[in-house]
């Protein structure tokens, strides 16, 4: 649960402390007094999205810290695992946003976003205004039944996306070879032609390369073979026969001069060693030669292989891929159907395959709904909306594979009976949705054991008798659970437990919000001016008196 929110330099919060008990604790205050952005705290603080627009005018920062009391041995295996220490079950979260940089700890440890938010998945959960729109769109159906029993669903459910996987790489696999036939089907005289012209060329890798390489020692013998004249002369003149002269000197010298020793050693392999290369050298000179047929042959090569590149778009590399391509295409013994039939009964198995495990999955998502339609219908009916629920499950002849399974699921619900079941996504009003928002929340908050609850205005656009129902439902989940709730509702503030009081004030030209927690006759004061919406009259006071002492009994 939480115990204690602190606030600092947020918009019009600039220093706000709340504590908060177990048990249904209410927020209430007039519009624009602050109370959104104490929901906005919490947002933030369990993972929501900053903004440096939202730091209080002149400050560098905002800076927002919680502190929760928690048993969830979920919660202490997901800490455990982030290295965050977690004594006593006191885990305090401390959010701070900078214009220019923005931190997030937990007990003292840095975080990332995302690890922040898997945390708050297990300290909390808010209702918004988005929670309804949620709830009244077809596509978050499965989404909601499959979050009611992730122990049952998410085995199942990855058991089926690994087969799933397998069957979108054999449908790809299929798709392609199919293309690969239908292309050489259809083209098979132009690739025969490109096949025989490339063949026909007898491209080797790196002959281009050698080619110019040639080409630029013909182009340019005379200077070529100036230099290799040179060359040969000094060759001839035999200086290497000095250095092996040399060499026996200096091993007779080493008899006499020990740190001589060796050398002769290695310039013996340094002879032997410029032998070899000079040999190799006189040779290439000698059969240096200008040829001029050599020379054109080089040329027109060169010309035939710059007309295949620009004709193909491709470099030699790539016009030899290409022909290796070409040639797997072409061959029949290694050919396109062949393949193509194995890769579609491979496509045939992991459908099977996918599909059985997708029934699986099926099966004990409708089983989880007419537990879910169940409990939606007796909440309704606590909260006076006399309906029928059901949760349809269509299913094609021949099912669709997809990445949520084989379902399709609506939402279908008669709010006026004898009219019949329409999908609830185009029949509810205002006042319906608020209620069965909560009727949905009530079912999930349970399944999920989520250790604190908060509801901005949930309880928007009701009144009445439907008023009183939306209390109590809240009033009994907090009997399981911490609640927060806005509300502008005097039923559903008389059944509290803790009343805090959200206030705007103005002091030196400057908006300030300030916090209190109501007494018992602060409280019937505040709900009596909830009834009135504006001059509170005595008859009123009295009327906030009873509802609030009938909810203390």
């Amino acid at each position: 649960m939480l115990k204690r929110l602190a606030i600092q330099n947020l918009a019009i919060l600039e220093n706000v402390e709340i504590a908060f008990d177990d048990g249904f604790t209410v927020l209430t205050g007039e519009s624009g007094a602050g109370k959104s952005l104490v929901i906005d705290s919490l947002t933030l603080l369990l993972g929501g999205r900053a903004s440096s627009e939202l730091i209080r005018q002149g400050q560098d920062k905002a800076t927002i810290k919680g502190e929760f009391i928690s048993s969830s041995p979920r919660l202490s295996g997901l800490l455990s695992s982030l290295d965050i220490p977690f004594s006593n079950g006191e885990l305090t979260i401390e959010r701070t946003i900078g214009k220019s940089k923005s931190t997030i700890k937990a007990n003292g440890i840095t975080l990332t976003l995302s690890e922040l938010s898997k945390i708050a998945r297990l300290l909390s959960d808010i209702h918004s205004q988005y929670d309804v729109m949620k709830i009244l769109n077809p596509e978050n159906y499965l989404s909601i039944i499959d979050s009611y029993r992730l122990d049952l669903i998410n085995p199942l459910k990855e058991s089926y996306l690994e087969a799933y996987r397998q069957y979108l790489e054999k449908s790809d696999e299929v798709a392609k070879l199919e293309k690969d036939k239908a292309d050489l089907d259809s083209k098979r005289d132009f690739y025969e032609f490109q096949y025989k012209e490339l063949k026909d060329a007898g491209l080797e890798e790196k002959e281009k390369e050698a080619l110019e390489a040639e080409l630029a020692t013909l182009q340019n013998y005379d200077k070529v073979y100036a230099i290799a004249m040179e060359a040969k002369s000094i060759i001839d003149e035999g200086p290497i026969d000095k250095l092996y002269d040399l060499s026996r000197i200096i091993k007779k010298l080493e008899d006499y001069l020990s740190e001589l020793k060796g050398i002769s050693d290695n310039m013996d392999e340094t002879y032997f060693t410029m032998v070899d290369t000079l040999s190799a050298v006189s040779k290439k000179i000698g059969r240096l030669d200008y040829d001029p047929a050599r020379l054109d042959e080089i040329q027109q090569r060169l010309f035939d292989i710059a007309n295949l590149e620009r004709k193909y778009k491709k470099d030699v590399k790539g016009l030899l891929d290409y022909f290796h391509r070409l040639s797997s295409m072409l061959d029949q013994d290694n050919g396109v159907e062949e393949r193509l039939n194995r890769a579609k009964e491979e496509k045939a198995k992991a459908y099977a395959s996918a599909l059985s495990k997708g029934n699986d999955l099926s099966k004990v998502r409708q089983t989880i709904a007419k537990g879910i339609e169940k409990e939606v219908k007796t909440n309704l009916e606590d909260l006076l909306l006399e309906s029928r629920f059901e949760i349809a499950f269509v299913r094609e002849n021949e099912p669709t594979l997809t990445e949520n399974g084989l379902d399709s699921v609506d939402f279908l619900i008669e709010t006026n009976i004898g009219e019949g079941l329409k999908p609830l996504s185009k029949v509810i009003s205002g006042g319906e949705a608020s209620r069965i928002m909560l009727a949905f929340k009530a079912i999930f908050i349970k399944a999920n054991r989520i250790e604190t609850v908060i509801f901005d205005e949930i309880d928007t656009g009701i009144s009445g008798t439907a008023a009183m129902a939306v209390a109590n439902k809240i009033k009994e989940i907090s009997y399981s659970r911490q609640v927060i709730s806005i509300t502008h509702l005097p039923q559903v503030a008389a059944s509290a437990s803790h009343h805090i009081l959200i206030e705007k004030k103005v002091k030196d030209g400057r908006t300030y919000t300030s916090i209190k927690s109501l007494g018992l006759e602060e409280k019937i004061e505040e709900i009596a001016h909830l009834i009135s919406g504006g001059k509170v009259s005595d008859s009123q006071r009295q009327y906030a008196r009873e509802m609030v002492l009938g909810k203390n009994e």
